[in-house]
């Protein structure tokens, strides 16, 4: 299933983008993981959560870079596919 935009996915708010769409330097909090429960797992794993809070200090507005989150002291990278599977808002 492909989903274009924050309304399809029933999010009311114009302020929901998929990671991969992101400026980069801005601060968001993940609302939604679209992921297989197994990539849901490995992102938990590494802190990403529904509710998490991060600043995108790499990556985003499709680049093909790795994206690199900072979750308070951490530093998460993660590839511009498993982007596509995390919905976040600003």
């Amino acid at each position: 299933m492909t989903l274009t935009s924050s309304r399809e996915y029933g999010f009311r708010s114009d302020k929901v983008f998929f990671l991969h769409t992101f400026s980069c330097g801005s601060y968001g909090t993940i609302v939604e993981i679209t992921a297989e429960p197994e990539l849901q797992g490995r992102l938990m794993g590494m802190g990403l959560f529904v509710g998490t809070r991060f600043q995108l200090l790499q990556g985003g507005r499709q680049s093909r870079l790795p994206l690199i989150l900072a979750v308070g002291d951490t530093r998460i990278a993660i590839g511009p596919e498993i982007a596509k599977t995390l919905l976040v808002e600003e």
